[in-house]
Protein backbone atom coordinates (compact mmCIF):
# COMPACT_ATOMS: atom_id res chain seq x y z
CA UNK A 1 0.00 0.00 0.00
CA UNK A 2 1.38 3.40 -0.98
CA UNK A 3 1.23 6.11 1.66
CA UNK A 4 2.61 9.65 1.43
CA UNK A 5 5.86 9.01 -0.41
CA UNK A 6 6.93 5.82 1.31
CA UNK A 7 5.37 2.50 0.46
CA UNK A 8 4.14 0.20 3.20
CA UNK A 9 4.76 -3.24 1.73
CA UNK A 10 3.32 -6.12 3.79
CA UNK A 11 5.50 -8.76 2.14
CA UNK A 12 8.91 -7.20 1.62
CA UNK A 13 11.65 -8.66 3.83
CA UNK A 14 14.93 -7.24 2.55
CA UNK A 15 17.05 -5.07 4.84
CA UNK A 16 17.26 -1.30 4.56
CA UNK A 17 20.57 0.01 3.27
CA UNK A 18 20.24 3.42 1.65
CA UNK A 19 23.22 4.31 -0.51
CA UNK A 20 23.23 7.76 -2.07
CA UNK A 21 22.50 7.59 -5.80
CA UNK A 22 21.51 3.92 -5.80
CA UNK A 23 18.17 3.87 -4.02
CA UNK A 24 15.18 2.78 -6.06
CA UNK A 25 13.14 0.62 -3.71
CA UNK A 26 14.45 -0.44 -0.31
CA UNK A 27 12.46 -2.13 2.41
CA UNK A 28 12.47 -1.68 6.15
CA UNK A 29 11.32 -4.82 7.93
CA UNK A 30 8.70 -4.25 10.58
CA UNK A 31 7.53 -6.38 13.45
CA UNK A 32 5.37 -9.19 12.09
CA UNK A 33 7.11 -9.23 8.72
CA UNK A 34 5.68 -5.94 7.45
CA UNK A 35 7.93 -3.36 5.88
CA UNK A 36 8.23 0.26 4.85
CA UNK A 37 9.56 0.67 1.34
CA UNK A 38 11.36 3.76 0.07
CA UNK A 39 10.90 4.71 -3.59
CA UNK A 40 13.24 7.22 -5.21
CA UNK A 41 16.73 7.97 -6.52
CA UNK A 42 16.98 11.76 -6.22
CA UNK A 43 20.03 13.16 -4.38
CA UNK A 44 17.77 15.06 -1.95
CA UNK A 45 15.96 11.87 -0.90
CA UNK A 46 19.14 9.79 -0.74
CA UNK A 47 20.88 12.38 1.44
CA UNK A 48 17.90 12.58 3.77
CA UNK A 49 17.82 8.81 4.18
CA UNK A 50 21.54 8.71 4.91
CA UNK A 51 21.05 11.31 7.64
CA UNK A 52 18.10 9.44 9.12
CA UNK A 53 20.16 6.27 9.23
CA UNK A 54 22.95 8.07 11.12
CA UNK A 55 20.69 9.58 13.79
CA UNK A 56 18.63 6.42 14.28
CA UNK A 57 20.97 5.13 17.01
CA UNK A 58 20.38 8.23 19.15
CA UNK A 59 17.48 8.88 21.54
CA UNK A 60 17.07 12.63 21.06
CA UNK A 61 13.92 14.07 19.43
CA UNK A 62 13.59 14.47 15.68
CA UNK A 63 11.69 17.28 13.95
CA UNK A 64 10.58 16.75 10.33
CA UNK A 65 9.55 19.83 8.37
CA UNK A 66 7.85 19.74 5.01
CA UNK A 67 4.75 20.41 2.99
CA UNK A 68 1.58 18.37 3.35
CA UNK A 69 1.77 15.09 1.49
CA UNK A 70 5.56 14.68 1.30
CA UNK A 71 5.63 11.60 3.55
CA UNK A 72 6.67 12.82 6.99
CA UNK A 73 4.83 10.11 8.90
CA UNK A 74 6.23 7.40 6.66
CA UNK A 75 9.75 8.71 7.24
CA UNK A 76 9.07 8.68 10.98
CA UNK A 77 8.17 5.01 10.54
CA UNK A 78 11.48 4.54 8.74
CA UNK A 79 13.41 6.10 11.65
CA UNK A 80 11.60 3.77 14.03
CA UNK A 81 12.55 0.71 12.00
CA UNK A 82 16.19 1.77 11.86
CA UNK A 83 16.16 2.47 15.60
CA UNK A 84 17.08 -0.02 18.31
CA UNK A 85 13.48 0.58 19.48
CA UNK A 86 12.05 -1.04 16.34
CA UNK A 87 10.64 -4.04 18.26
CA UNK A 88 8.75 -1.68 20.58
CA UNK A 89 5.60 0.36 19.81
CA UNK A 90 5.28 3.09 17.21
CA UNK A 91 2.38 5.35 18.26
CA UNK A 92 1.10 8.10 15.96
CA UNK A 93 -0.86 11.16 17.14
CA UNK A 94 -2.59 13.64 14.83
CA UNK A 95 -2.41 16.85 16.87
CA UNK A 96 -5.05 18.89 14.94
CA UNK A 97 -7.71 16.35 15.94
CA UNK A 98 -7.20 17.20 19.63
CA UNK A 99 -8.53 20.77 20.03
CA UNK A 100 -9.70 20.62 23.66
CA UNK A 101 -7.08 21.09 26.39
CA UNK A 102 -8.27 18.28 28.67
CA UNK A 103 -8.81 15.87 25.80
CA UNK A 104 -5.37 16.64 24.40
CA UNK A 105 -3.55 16.17 27.69
CA UNK A 106 -5.57 13.04 28.43
CA UNK A 107 -4.80 11.55 25.02
CA UNK A 108 -1.09 12.05 25.47
CA UNK A 109 -0.59 11.56 29.21
CA UNK A 110 -3.77 9.90 30.51
CA UNK A 111 -6.22 10.85 33.26
CA UNK A 112 -7.85 9.62 36.44
CA UNK A 113 -11.56 9.06 36.68
CA UNK A 114 -13.46 12.28 37.45
CA UNK A 115 -10.56 14.60 36.55
CA UNK A 116 -12.80 16.44 34.06
CA UNK A 117 -16.29 16.20 32.58
CA UNK A 118 -16.54 12.99 30.62
CA UNK A 119 -13.67 11.23 32.40
CA UNK A 120 -15.76 8.27 33.54
CA UNK A 121 -12.83 5.89 34.04
CA UNK A 122 -9.05 5.90 34.34
CA UNK A 123 -7.21 6.09 31.04
CA UNK A 124 -3.62 5.40 30.05
CA UNK A 125 -2.08 8.04 27.78
CA UNK A 126 -0.23 7.38 24.56
CA UNK A 127 3.13 8.30 26.12
CA UNK A 128 2.67 5.40 28.50
CA UNK A 129 1.45 3.15 25.69
CA UNK A 130 4.56 3.94 23.65
CA UNK A 131 6.96 3.26 26.54
CA UNK A 132 10.19 1.88 25.14
CA UNK A 133 9.30 2.84 21.59
CA UNK A 134 8.57 5.91 19.50
CA UNK A 135 5.73 8.42 19.60
CA UNK A 136 5.07 10.45 16.44
CA UNK A 137 3.40 13.85 16.91
CA UNK A 138 2.05 14.89 13.53
CA UNK A 139 1.31 18.58 12.90
CA UNK A 140 2.92 19.53 16.22
CA UNK A 141 2.33 23.20 15.44
CA UNK A 142 -1.36 22.71 16.27
CA UNK A 143 -0.74 21.13 19.67
CA UNK A 144 -2.73 22.77 22.46
CA UNK A 145 -0.65 25.05 24.70
CA UNK A 146 -1.53 23.07 27.85
CA UNK A 147 -0.15 19.93 26.28
CA UNK A 148 2.96 21.81 25.12
CA UNK A 149 3.85 22.52 28.75
CA UNK A 150 3.54 18.87 29.75
CA UNK A 151 5.35 17.69 26.62
CA UNK A 152 8.29 19.96 27.44
CA UNK A 153 8.60 18.37 30.89
CA UNK A 154 8.28 14.87 29.47
CA UNK A 155 11.05 15.58 26.97
CA UNK A 156 13.31 17.11 29.61
CA UNK A 157 12.84 14.55 32.40
CA UNK A 158 10.93 11.59 30.99
CA UNK A 159 8.29 12.30 33.64
CA UNK A 160 4.62 13.23 33.36
CA UNK A 161 1.55 13.33 35.55
CA UNK A 162 -1.86 12.19 34.24
CA UNK A 163 -4.74 14.59 34.75
CA UNK A 164 -6.11 14.28 38.27
CA UNK A 165 -3.26 12.03 39.44
CA UNK A 166 -0.81 13.02 42.17
CA UNK A 167 1.71 10.34 41.20
CA UNK A 168 4.47 11.10 38.72
CA UNK A 169 5.00 8.49 36.02
CA UNK A 170 7.90 7.85 33.70
CA UNK A 171 8.04 6.81 30.07
CA UNK A 172 11.11 6.12 27.97
CA UNK A 173 10.08 7.15 24.48
CA UNK A 174 11.72 8.78 21.52
CA UNK A 175 9.69 11.69 20.16
CA UNK A 176 9.48 12.38 16.44
CA UNK A 177 7.45 15.47 15.54
CA UNK A 178 6.41 16.85 12.17
CA UNK A 179 4.78 19.97 10.82
CA UNK A 180 4.19 21.90 7.63
CA UNK A 181 4.17 25.16 9.58
CA UNK A 182 7.09 27.48 10.49
CA UNK A 183 7.55 26.72 14.20
CA UNK A 184 10.15 29.44 14.64
CA UNK A 185 7.60 31.99 13.40
CA UNK A 186 4.88 30.53 15.61
CA UNK A 187 7.27 30.74 18.55
CA UNK A 188 7.85 34.40 17.76
CA UNK A 189 4.08 34.93 17.73
CA UNK A 190 3.85 33.07 21.06
CA UNK A 191 1.40 30.51 19.70
CA UNK A 192 4.06 27.82 20.11
CA UNK A 193 6.52 27.62 23.01
CA UNK A 194 10.01 28.59 21.92
CA UNK A 195 11.59 26.37 24.59
CA UNK A 196 9.63 23.39 23.24
CA UNK A 197 10.73 24.24 19.70
CA UNK A 198 14.39 24.16 20.69
CA UNK A 199 13.86 20.97 22.71
CA UNK A 200 12.31 19.25 19.68
CA UNK A 201 14.88 20.30 17.13
CA UNK A 202 17.88 18.26 18.24
CA UNK A 203 17.73 16.65 14.80
CA UNK A 204 15.88 18.82 12.30
CA UNK A 205 15.31 17.71 8.71
CA UNK A 206 13.52 19.31 5.79
CA UNK A 207 11.63 16.73 3.75
CA UNK A 208 11.85 17.72 0.06
CA UNK A 209 8.64 18.27 -1.91
CA UNK A 210 8.04 15.99 -4.88
CA UNK A 211 8.79 18.77 -7.37
CA UNK A 212 12.33 18.97 -5.90
CA UNK A 213 12.97 15.24 -6.30
CA UNK A 214 13.76 15.14 -10.03
CA UNK A 215 12.39 12.04 -11.74
CA UNK A 216 11.32 10.30 -8.55
CA UNK A 217 7.73 10.84 -9.65
CA UNK A 218 8.35 8.42 -12.56
CA UNK A 219 9.57 5.72 -10.18
CA UNK A 220 6.58 6.28 -7.92
CA UNK A 221 4.18 6.09 -10.88
CA UNK A 222 5.78 2.81 -11.95
CA UNK A 223 5.52 1.42 -8.43
CA UNK A 224 1.90 2.51 -7.99
CA UNK A 225 0.87 0.99 -11.33
CA UNK A 226 2.61 -2.29 -10.50
CA UNK A 227 0.77 -2.41 -7.20
CA UNK A 228 -2.58 -1.70 -8.86
CA UNK A 229 -1.90 -4.35 -11.52
CA UNK A 230 -1.07 -6.92 -8.85
CA UNK A 231 -4.26 -6.10 -6.98
CA UNK A 232 -6.72 -5.80 -9.87
CA UNK A 233 -5.04 -8.12 -12.41
CA UNK A 234 -5.00 -5.51 -15.19
CA UNK A 235 -1.75 -4.10 -16.61
CA UNK A 236 -1.91 -0.43 -17.56
CA UNK A 237 0.69 2.22 -18.34
CA UNK A 238 0.79 5.93 -19.03
CA UNK A 239 0.64 7.12 -22.62
CA UNK A 240 3.31 9.47 -23.95
CA UNK A 241 0.83 12.33 -23.68
CA UNK A 242 0.15 11.51 -20.03
CA UNK A 243 3.86 11.25 -19.24
CA UNK A 244 4.43 14.63 -20.87
CA UNK A 245 1.52 16.12 -18.89
CA UNK A 246 2.78 14.79 -15.55
CA UNK A 247 6.38 15.81 -16.32
CA UNK A 248 5.29 19.46 -16.46
CA UNK A 249 3.12 19.34 -13.36
CA UNK A 250 4.20 21.09 -10.15
CA UNK A 251 2.57 18.64 -7.67
CA UNK A 252 1.14 21.03 -5.06
CA UNK A 253 -0.20 18.04 -3.12
CA UNK A 254 3.10 16.14 -3.41
CA UNK A 255 3.18 12.34 -3.33
CA UNK A 256 -0.29 12.07 -1.78
CA UNK A 257 -1.67 13.89 -4.83
CA UNK A 258 0.35 11.73 -7.24
CA UNK A 259 -1.09 8.57 -5.69
CA UNK A 260 -4.68 9.77 -6.10
CA UNK A 261 -4.12 11.01 -9.67
CA UNK A 262 -2.47 7.81 -10.88
CA UNK A 263 -5.08 5.64 -9.16
CA UNK A 264 -7.89 7.65 -10.77
CA UNK A 265 -6.21 7.41 -14.19
CA UNK A 266 -5.83 3.65 -13.79
CA UNK A 267 -9.48 3.19 -12.79
CA UNK A 268 -10.94 5.42 -15.56
CA UNK A 269 -8.72 4.26 -18.43
CA UNK A 270 -10.60 2.60 -21.30
CA UNK A 271 -7.77 0.30 -22.32
CA UNK A 272 -4.18 -0.55 -21.57
CA UNK A 273 -3.03 3.06 -21.98
CA UNK A 274 -3.86 5.78 -19.46
CA UNK A 275 -4.58 8.91 -21.48
CA UNK A 276 -4.77 12.47 -20.06
CA UNK A 277 -8.56 12.37 -20.14
CA UNK A 278 -8.54 9.57 -17.59
CA UNK A 279 -7.26 11.93 -14.90
CA UNK A 280 -10.74 13.50 -14.74
CA UNK A 281 -9.42 17.06 -14.51
CA UNK A 282 -7.53 16.34 -11.28
CA UNK A 283 -4.39 18.18 -12.42
CA UNK A 284 -5.07 21.77 -11.51
CA UNK A 285 -3.28 25.07 -11.77
CA UNK A 286 -4.06 28.01 -9.50
CA UNK A 287 -7.36 28.67 -11.31
CA UNK A 288 -8.38 25.05 -11.00
CA UNK A 289 -7.79 25.26 -7.28
CA UNK A 290 -10.01 28.34 -7.08
CA UNK A 291 -12.73 26.49 -9.00
CA UNK A 292 -12.57 23.61 -6.54
CA UNK A 293 -13.01 26.00 -3.61
CA UNK A 294 -15.79 27.86 -5.41
CA UNK A 295 -17.66 24.59 -5.88
CA UNK A 296 -17.16 23.76 -2.21
CA UNK A 297 -18.42 27.21 -1.19
CA UNK A 298 -21.53 26.71 -3.32
CA UNK A 299 -22.12 23.26 -1.81
CA UNK A 300 -22.07 24.83 1.65
CA UNK A 301 -24.48 27.60 0.65
CA UNK A 302 -26.85 25.15 -1.07
CA UNK A 303 -26.81 22.81 1.94
CA UNK A 304 -25.27 19.91 0.01
CA UNK A 305 -23.36 19.05 3.14
CA UNK A 306 -22.61 20.64 6.49
CA UNK A 307 -19.57 22.68 7.48
CA UNK A 308 -18.23 19.92 9.73
CA UNK A 309 -18.49 17.35 6.95
CA UNK A 310 -17.27 19.48 4.01
CA UNK A 311 -14.68 21.67 5.73
CA UNK A 312 -13.66 20.56 9.23
CA UNK A 313 -13.17 16.88 8.46
CA UNK A 314 -11.15 17.43 5.23
CA UNK A 315 -9.05 20.03 7.08
CA UNK A 316 -8.25 17.63 9.92
CA UNK A 317 -7.50 14.94 7.35
CA UNK A 318 -5.27 17.48 5.55
CA UNK A 319 -7.25 17.35 2.31
CA UNK A 320 -7.84 21.08 2.79
CA UNK A 321 -5.02 23.30 3.97
CA UNK A 322 -5.16 26.32 6.25
CA UNK A 323 -5.06 28.94 3.51
CA UNK A 324 -7.93 27.23 1.66
CA UNK A 325 -10.16 27.20 4.74
CA UNK A 326 -9.25 30.82 5.47
CA UNK A 327 -10.27 31.73 1.92
CA UNK A 328 -13.62 29.95 2.31
CA UNK A 329 -14.27 31.83 5.57
CA UNK A 330 -13.22 35.11 3.94
CA UNK A 331 -15.70 34.54 1.09
CA UNK A 332 -18.38 33.77 3.66
CA UNK A 333 -17.66 36.97 5.59
CA UNK A 334 -18.01 38.99 2.39
CA UNK A 335 -21.53 37.59 2.05
CA UNK A 336 -22.41 38.35 5.68
CA UNK A 337 -20.87 41.81 5.89
CA UNK A 338 -18.09 40.55 8.11
CA UNK A 339 -20.35 38.84 10.65
CA UNK A 340 -19.20 35.46 11.91
CA UNK A 341 -22.63 34.75 13.34
CA UNK A 342 -24.04 35.37 9.86
CA UNK A 343 -22.06 32.33 8.70
CA UNK A 344 -24.53 30.17 10.61
CA UNK A 345 -27.37 31.24 8.31
CA UNK A 346 -25.20 31.22 5.19
CA UNK A 347 -24.01 27.65 5.81
CA UNK A 348 -27.26 26.28 7.29
CA UNK A 349 -25.84 25.79 10.79
CA UNK A 350 -27.75 25.82 14.08
CA UNK A 351 -27.49 28.84 16.38
CA UNK A 352 -26.09 26.60 19.09
CA UNK A 353 -23.08 25.80 16.90
CA UNK A 354 -21.67 29.33 17.04
CA UNK A 355 -19.24 28.71 19.90
CA UNK A 356 -18.15 25.42 18.33
CA UNK A 357 -17.47 27.18 15.02
CA UNK A 358 -15.52 30.01 16.64
CA UNK A 359 -13.55 27.59 18.80
CA UNK A 360 -12.54 25.63 15.70
CA UNK A 361 -11.49 28.78 13.81
CA UNK A 362 -9.57 30.21 16.78
CA UNK A 363 -7.75 27.01 17.70
CA UNK A 364 -6.50 26.38 14.17
CA UNK A 365 -5.89 30.08 13.43
CA UNK A 366 -8.32 30.06 10.51
CA UNK A 367 -9.84 33.50 11.00
CA UNK A 368 -8.95 35.86 8.13
CA UNK A 369 -8.42 39.54 8.74
CA UNK A 370 -11.40 41.78 8.28
CA UNK A 371 -14.20 40.02 10.17
CA UNK A 372 -16.32 41.80 12.73
CA UNK A 373 -15.70 41.22 16.41
CA UNK A 374 -17.09 37.96 17.70
CA UNK A 375 -20.63 38.22 19.02
CA UNK A 376 -21.54 36.90 22.44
Amino acid sequence: MVRDGVVFDPTAQESFSPIAGEIRERSLERKGGRAVEIVGMSPSLCQLLEHLKKISEYDEPVLLLGESGVGKEALAQAIHLLDRRRRDPFVSVNCPQLPDANVTVSELFGHRRGSFTGAVSDRKGLFETADGGVIFLDEIGDLHMSAQVMLLRALATGEFRPLGDDAVRRSNVRVIAATNRPLNQLAGERSFRSDLFFRLRYFLFQVPPLRARGDDWRLLVDYILRGLAARYKVQRRLSKSSLHLLAGYHWPGNVRELISIVTTGYALADGDLIEPGSFAGMLVDGKGQDNRLENLFQDLALDKGGFWELVQRPFLDRDLNRSEVQLLVEWGLRETGGSYRGLLDLWRMHNGEYQKLMGFLRHHRLKPAGGLAEEV
